[in-house]
């Protein structure tokens, strides 16, 4: 697999336009293929670096932003390491710990509680540049 199949396969089911539209851009990018294979590196990552990044340029409720920027700050995420980019996985690593610890406590399960988190699991992440993660819009509903 290379750095754009990579790509293809992360924006596969994937519905934001904004994205999928970024995404094409990196595509039409051949100096970067090779990037998009880091393992540090991922779709989703990618989204929530743009997003943060945008929210950082908002003023009094209000942003512009141009396709440009986002670009630049999707290469930018690309091809610097987390660690220039102030990037910390290990956070995402602990959430994952947490989790784990807290569902071994919970032993027995609900059937309808169990088929409930089969069907989250089944769903493709949404990824959203501007919009936060589809699926926990939904589930704040």
């Amino acid at each position: 697999m290379n750095g754009f199949d990579k790509l293809k396969e992360e924006v596969k089911d994937q519905k934001d336009p904004a994205l999928k539209q970024t995404v094409d851009y990196l595509l039409s990018r051949e100096d970067m293929e090779e990037k998009y294979l880091n393992e540090e590196k991922s779709l989703a990552d990618m989204a929530k670096f743009i997003r943060e990044k945008g929210i950082k340029h908002c003023s009094n409720g209000w942003n512009y932003i141009t396709n440009e920027i986002v670009y630049a700050w999707a290469i930018m995420y690309y091809s610097l390491p987390n660690s220039l980019l102030k990037i910390n996985n290990k956070s995402n690593e602990n959430t994952t710990t947490t989790k784990k610890k807290a569902l071994s406590k919970d032993n027995v399960v609900s059937l309808e509680k169990a088929k409930k988190k089969i069907e989250e699991k089944v769903e493709v992440e949404q990824i959203s540049l501007f919009g936060g993660n589809d699926n926990e819009t939904r589930k704040n509903r």
